[in-house]
């Protein structure tokens, strides 16, 4: 066996790029990504079943990123989520449990919620989504 200079194996580990150290982001970043994933993911639970209501289908995957490429649905659609929709959906509950409580017995009919704002002859027409099919089948 050589011994010396020629007996060394050379270090052949792979030659990677060294590791930059993890980026680390403030609150109001991580805050901004959370609620932008929110948003994403509820847009895309509505479109899923708006697609499925309507019986359409994107033609390719690009044109489900975003609402104003959902040429294939019948309807034009901005998909709100978070804080901003709380007034919204603080007027729809209280409206439902009004009307629930005023149901007759043996009513099979849905709710909806109309808004008919000041100043305004055209109203708002608000319904889950789960009774839109109910509505319109």
């Amino acid at each position: 066996m050589a011994q010396g200079p020629e007996a060394v194996t050379p270090d052949v580990s792979p030659n990677f790029k060294p590791e930059k150290p993890a980026r680390s982001e403030t609150t109001n970043q991580r805050r901004g990504r959370l609620n932008k994933q929110k948003g994403h993911r509820k847009q895309s639970l509505a479109r899923k079943a708006l697609e499925e209501l309507f019986g359409a289908e994107a033609l390719f995957h690009g044109r489900k990123a975003n609402e104003e490429a959902w040429t294939h649905l019948p309807v034009r659609v901005e998909v709100k989520a978070g804080a901003q929709v709380k007034p919204i959906e603080t007027r729809f509950l209280a409206a439902e449990k009004q009307s629930i409580a005023a149901k007759a017995i043996g009513d099979p009919r849905p709710f909806v919620f109309v808004a008919m704002p000041d100043g305004q002859s055209d109203g708002l027409f608000v319904c889950r989504l789960s009774t839109l099919r109910e509505l319109l089948g």
